[in-house]
Formats: structure tokens, sequence, C-alpha cells
């Protein structure tokens, strides 16, 4: 084993090279409210003093860095180098059993379940009678929030007390309840194997969302099949069936660019869950899920009235948890920071750049690696229309370089373009050259060519040294040639909806910012509604 020696107060400690800080970072990560829990009802005194492991959680919380030898030191004699590892999973064991507990309250599964806890007491203290009540009340429960999984425990429950309780007790009335099913069983296996089908649409989702090639389109256009075949029929059975057979077949138009469809459907659901709020605040994944989907197609769809009203709607205050309310900050943001910039609210894109600034990191460690990605993408993009470049490029490069595990190669497509755009815009040479030869490389190595890419990186890198404001407007306007050319191409439109490259070259080629550009033509489609 290796060692290292630390030196404290001219103290030597020995410690293990490999040392590990979850426990520090899982500390640090509690709220003021989960610390309180915890102390109150986990750390009890031992002979009037402080339990050692509560001491243990006190000093790593009060640590800014995870530094094991300084605990060994403040701790001791009762922390040493050869107990500190049993120590702290000693502490890691009361902290788990306080969170657990902390999080099981007023939640409505960790309730059913503590009710079939306490039957199956009941039942083995003879007490069948309060055992027959409190099943009523559990499958009661367990019916109307749909929890299939606490229905099959309290059958099972049902069954025991029939095989070896007193022959005198009538069962009728239970058996009755036993047999009144939200779903037939072949019901409820549809409604099982669409779930395990959107769990595999979301990851075809995760890893692209419109450069589609042939192979991932088949395996689309199939699962859609067998989408639509499990809800023929079905999809009034059941809360749940309706939105796994929503949200799949919702997901799967949109990967194949059926945007309408997919929004109409969307829509639906949302009124749904509207309808049964109790989910929002059980289930919350799933509708922010729903949530992130509506951004995408609605916005996609020009319904930019419908996503800003979904997102200020007062279900969303359900929305509690901490993570949960995180994600929902971040794709809100996503949402809105869209609808300013493609209306030109510029003034409202300053103040959300201004907001996230300010909130951005209390969510980050939250959010997984996409949302993360997007967020900065996003917060990119606004930056570079608001022509503050220096802080446009920073959150780019962070998008790509940061958050690059898991990423949707459409999102490094777009990330080189972007920063290729910035330090054009930059007029650094120095950074261009260095960002030409990456953008470069990138696309030269990528299997999937989009005319529209190549196009735009070759204008670029052409008119960046050009000193003639006449030759660089050629430029311009050869790339925006092979824009017009290939404008049914799906993928340029998709990328073009991140950002307008094709605008961008527009606003250029008539020597005027991109900002006004938009502006412009916003003012424009105002007038041409009007009239």
């Amino acid at each position: 084993m290796i060692y290292l020696r630390y030196v404290f107060n001219g103290t030597t400690i020995k410690c293990m090279k490999k040392t590990t800080d979850f426990i520090w970072q899982f500390i640090h990560s509690l709220t003021h409210a989960e610390k309180t829990y915890f102390r109150r009802n986990y750390a009890v005194a031992i002979q009037k003093e402080k339990a050692l492991y509560l001491k243990l959680f006190d000093t790593i919380a009060a640590q800014k860095i995870y530094n094991e030898p300084h605990l060994i030191l403040s701790l001791s004699p009762n922390i040493t180098v050869k107990n500190i590892a049993f120590q702290k999973h000693y502490l890691l064991t009361h902290l788990n059993n306080a969170l657990v507990e902390y999080y099981s309250r007023n939640n409505i599964y960790q309730e059913i379940y503590r009710q079939i806890q306490l039957i199956r007491v009941y039942r083995k203290k003879g007490l069948l009678d309060e055992a027959h009540l409190l099943w009523k009340k559990a499958m009661a429960r367990a019916r109307k929030t749909e929890s299939f999984a606490m229905s099959s425990l309290l059958k099972s429950e049902f069954e025991k007390m029939i095989l070896f309780s007193s022959s005198h007790i009538s069962y009728d009335e239970l058996h009755t309840i036993f047999n009144q099913n939200a779903l037939t069983y072949p019901e409820y296996t549809d409604m099982v194997t669409l779930r395990d089908l959107y769990a595999e649409i979301v990851l075809i989702k995760r890893k692209v969302h419109y450069d589609i090639d042939d192979t991932q389109a088949k395996t689309i256009k199939q699962i859609l099949k067998q989408v639509d075949n499990y809800g023929k029929d079905k999809s009034g059975k059941s809360f749940w069936f309706r939105h796994y057979f929503t949200m799949s077949k919702a997901t799967l138009l949109y990967l194949l660019n059926k945007m309408e469809e997919a929004f109409n459907l969307l829509a639906k659901n949302l009124l749904e869950w509207k309808k049964q709020p109790t989910f929002i605040t059980s289930n919350g994944e799933h509708y922010l899920e729903l949530l992130y989907m509506i951004n995408y197609a609605g916005i996609s769809c020009g319904k930019y009235e419908y996503v800003t009203e979904a997102f200020k709607d007062t279900c969303n205050a359900l929305i509690e948890d901490k993570m949960q309310r995180a994600n929902f900050e971040a794709i809100q943001f996503l949402a809105f920071n869209k609808i300013f910039n493609k209306t030109a609210q510029y003034d409202e894109v300053g103040k959300l750049i201004k907001y996230m600034n300010a909130n951005y990191k209390l969510w980050e460690s939250l959010l997984n690696n996409d949302i993360n990605r997007t967020v900065n993408l996003s917060l990119g993009i606004a930056s570079f229309v608001l022509e503050k470049y220096n802080d446009s490029y920073s959150y780019i490069k962070n998008a790509i370089i940061n958050y690059k595990d898991g990423a949707r190669e459409e999102h490094i497509a777009v990330g080189q373009l972007l920063l290729l755009l910035i330090t054009y815009s930059m007029n650094n040479a120095r950074l261009f050259d260095a960002q030409y030869r990456s953008t470069y490389a990138y696309f030269y190595k990528r299997k999937k060519k989009q005319p529209f890419e190549s196009a735009l990186v070759q204008c670029l890198h052409r008119s960046f040294y050009m000193t003639s404001s006449k030759e660089k407007i050629k430029e311009y306007l050869k790339a925006l040639q092979v824009f017009e050319e290939n404008k049914e191409n799906v993928i340029q439109q998709m990328a073009s909806s991140i950002f307008n490259y094709r605008g961008w070259l527009q606003s250029k080629a008539q020597r005027i910012s991109y900002k006004t550009f938009v502006e412009l033509k916003v003012k424009d489609q105002d007038l041409i509604s009007l009239s």
C-alpha cells in the first residue's frame, strides 16, 4: 500500500494515497433542511457528548475542500488512519438512512408501501380485521395513483390472507376489489412493453435529434409501427398507458421531422397532466421531459405563445424537488431564449443571460451533460448575437469540451461552426487560424458531409483576410447560393433552427449587424401579418 505523509502544526499524518472525497461531495450537496433533519433524527448524544460520527459530519461540512489528514488530526485520538474508513462508512450509513426517510415523507408510493408493511405485521399478529381494512384503503390509493407495482404487492398480501386466515371471515368484498383492475393483464403487458419502447426511444433521441442516417431512420419507423399497434383501442384505459403511448409516438414523429403531428400529441398530453397534478409531484421527471419536447416541437412549429404559456403555467409550481427544479429552470431558459431571439426581443435576451449568470452555477451539478451542453450553446448563441464575443467563445468552448461525453454529434458540429463564426467576428487572426484548423479537421474526418457546412467554412476562410468589402460580399453570396440550392435539406433546416447561418450571411452581405438584420426581418413579418 502506498502512503502519503502530511505535516500539520508539527504533527506528521500518514494516509493512504488514494482517498475518496465522495462523502465530502455528498455532505456539501445537502440543503439546510436535510442537514437539520439528519441532526435531529440521527445524531444522538452519547454520554452527554456529541456522537463521533456527528463530529465527523460537522468537520467535513466545514471543509472547503476535502482534506482527510486534517480530519484525522482534528478528531484525534478517536479518529485514526486505521479507523477513518470505518467511521466514514458508519457516517454514510446514517446519512443514507436519514435522507431516504426524509424523502419518503409525503411520498404517495412510500406511504402505500408502509401500509403494505403494516398489513404484513397485522396479518402475522392475527389482527385480520385490521389487516383487511388497511388492505382496502391501500388498494384504493394504489388504483387511484396507478401504482401498478404496489397493486401487485397488495394482491400478493391478499393471497396470503386467504390462504392462512380463519375460514369464517368473508372475502367477497375484498375479492371484488381485488378484481377491479384498471387494465386487463394483456393491456398491462402492452403498457409495460410501451414503457420499454419509450426508454429505447429516449436513448435514440439522446444520441441524435435530426442528423439521422438511413439505418436510424429505418429503426425509428419500425418502432413507430410497434407503438401504433399497441395504442389501438387502448389509449383510454389509464393515464400511464396514454402517457407512454403519446410520448413514444410524439418523440418518434419529432425525430422524423413531423413537427406538427408531434406538437399536437404533446399538447394533448399536457392537458392530461394538468388534469392529474398529483403526478407532477410524484413523477416530475416524466413531466419535465414533456415540457422539454414541447420546447423543441412547439418552437419548431412557431407556437411561441403556447410554449410560453406552458412554461408559465401554475402547475409548474408543483415541481419542488431540487434537482427537478434545476432542470425546469434550464429547460425554461432554453425555450425563452429561443423565442426571444427568434422574435428579436433582445432586451429580454440580455435579462435572461444576466439571470443565468447569477443562477446557473447553482443548477449545473444537478443537470445531465446533454442539458448542460445545450444551455451553454444557447448562452453562447445569445451572447454572440449581442456581440459579446468573449463570453460567447467561453460558453461554446465549455459546451463542446467540458460536456462532450455522450454528446450528440449535431451539437459538436454546431459548436465547431459557432466557434469559427465567433473568432471570425472577433477579427483575431491567431484565434481564427487555430479555430479554422480545428473546424476543418473535424468536418474533414466526419463521415456525414453537408454542403452548407462546407460552404460556410470555406466562405469564412476565404473572406477573413480580404480587405475589399466587395470581394467579401461575393464570398457571402456564393455561400448563400449553396444554402438556397439545399434549402429542402432537412439537416440544413434543423441546424439553421439552432442558429440562422443563412441570416448571418445575409446580414454580412448587407453590411449590417446580425441583430439588426433579425429586428428588420421580424418587423417586416409583423407588417405583413397586420396587412
